[in-house]
């Protein structure tokens, strides 16, 4: 059953991949749902879409929403609005979209037109906080085995600067099953936090 999912997944993905701008986009804080075309036969040249053991946040941290729209299709959902900067005060306007993935729904904020601050949450269930590290790693982060976190919180685990990313927060699920993760929080830059 999962495979079958997994190989629907994929083919929903690839059937996806053109290289159309999408149609429109939501302006103000409105949020737009866009129901999944059903899956077509596989197109005829291969495409740079993540499979589950190959996805790494990596890849779209930093990058432009159109990088991302053609790594994942088309969102599931957008949001706009405006983010503080907090180290200028600055209001800076963003985007949210919400793509699916083999390895869970990613949400991507745009501020300042990259891909600043990612969140994904796992497909499956791990535990909080014993299943952290197999939680970043799922999300394709380099992370040994034992790594302690900067600071813990009932909440949370930070676990700081990893990869060349500024901070990895592995964050308790607290909507559903409060002994799971509900999901691993990037941000790319400090003038993201």
């Amino acid at each position: 059953m999962k495979r079958s999912l997994f190989i629907l997944a994929i083919l929903t993905l690839l059937a996806g991949c053109s290289d159309q701008p999408p149609e429109s986009s939501v302006t103000s804080t409105e949020v737009k749902t866009v129901e999944p075309s059903p899956p077509a036969v596989a197109p005829e040249a291969p495409t740079e879409t993540p499979a589950t053991s190959e996805f790494s946040v990596k890849s779209i941290a930093g990058k432009s929403e159109a990088d991302v729209t053609a790594m994942f299709r088309v969102p599931y959902a957008t949001e706009t609005g405006e983010w503080t900067l907090l180290s200028t005060e600055e209001k800076t306007p963003f985007v949210r979209n919400d793509y699916e993935t083999p390895v869970g729904a990613v949400s991507v904020m745009f501020i300042e037109g990259i891909a600043a601050r990612i969140e994904v949450k796992p497909t499956t269930a791990l535990k909080y906080p014993d299943d952290a590290i197999k939680a970043m790693q799922a999300v394709g982060l380099a992370v040994e085995d034992g790594k302690a976190p900067e600071r813990e919180n009932p909440l949370y685990l930070d676990y700081g600067s990893l990869g060349g990313l500024y901070n990895v927060r592995v964050v308790k699920d607290q909507e559903g099953n409060p002994e799971n993760i509900g999901y691993v929080k990037i941000v790319t830059d400090d003038r993201y936090k």
